[in-house]
């Protein structure tokens, strides 16, 4: 798996949010279904954070970058 370079704002918001780098390539490594279609060219991906947190990652549709990424409950 090649890891998707972060938007500023992807930085910013898993500071905000307390998600680590190791919390976000769990979560793209141990995914829960298949991708879900977001906005033109972006798609969700939910997977397993460390500590087996669930974890939705906004990503562009060739995975190459990370958008944003959050606790589904926050």
């Amino acid at each position: 798996m090649i890891t998707p370079r972060l938007t500023m704002h992807a930085a910013e918001r898993m500071a905000e949010r307390g998600i680590t780098e190791e919390d976000l390539l769990a979560a793209l490594a141990h995914r829960a279904g298949r991708a879900r279609p977001a906005s033109l060219g972006k798609i969700w991906i939910f997977g397993y954070a460390q500590r087996g947190r669930i974890l939705k990652v906004l990503l562009t549709a060739d995975e190459t970058v990370v958008i944003t990424a959050a606790w589904p409950d926050d």
